[in-house]
């Protein structure tokens, strides 16, 4: 989803297990103040490759069905998609802030158990200032702590190691904010400081 307004460009994408969003500046835009459309992942995958040959600015112009990107002498045309997307929960009643780098190495220590023949989800456990993270599969049994700032009630949620990992590695922050509900509802990912220019959404693994 592209969204342009008097703020910028809004991207954000979901693959059903989990959400990105980012905020961008824009140099100019003609036409409509605010204006909005979907393409495919896809094709942005291609845009992808054609922004990092080269170091010019990508203009992006819609129609009614097709939506065209050009970056430097190269033209690429997508269709356009119709739909909705999700909702994002911002009414998030448990806040905890932590180091992104600590949460990532904790995460990284206990997935070196896990992999895609032993698979198992994170058991995360949101103490007060603690996360406790643990594991288990057929070759042994994982557990690391990290500190946090906030009280988390004690809850217990499940996540995928891969989608949480993901999630940190793409954030453009020092700390983080993590926004849970239950063991049942989506982590919510922000920046703890400054403006909301990123923010990711995963989705929990039910635990046994």
């Amino acid at each position: 989803l592209f969204e342009v307004d008097s703020e910028g460009l809004t991207i954000v994408s979901v693959d059903g297990y989990r959400l990105a969003l980012r905020h961008e500046s824009i140099d100019k835009k003609e036409g409509a103040e605010t204006f909005s459309f979907v393409v495919p992942g896809a094709a942005l995958s291609e845009v992808e490759k054609i922004c990092s040959d080269v170091d010019e600015p990508a203009s992006v112009t819609q129609g009614a069905r097709h939506v065209m990107f050009k970056v430097g002498d190269t033209m690429l045309v997508s269709r356009r998609l119709e739909g909705e997307f999700l909702a994002i929960p911002r009414n998030n009643t448990i806040h905890v802030e932590g180091d992104t780098r600590a949460l990532l190495s904790s995460i990284d220590r206990v997935s070196l158990i896990i992999s895609d023949k032993l698979k198992s989800p994170l058991r995360c456990v949101f103490d007060s200032n603690l996360l406790k993270i643990s594991t288990k599969t057929a070759i042994g049994d994982a557990y690391d702590e990290c500190p946090l700032s906030g009280d988390g009630g004690g809850l217990e949620i499940g996540f995928n190691n891969k989608y949480l990992m993901d999630a940190l590695k793409a954030a453009p922050a020092d700390k983080v904010r993590l926004e849970l509900t239950t063991g049942v509802s989506p982590c919510v990912i922000l920046p703890t400081e400054g403006e909301e220019n990123f923010l990711y959404m995963v989705l929990p693994v039910r635990l046994k």
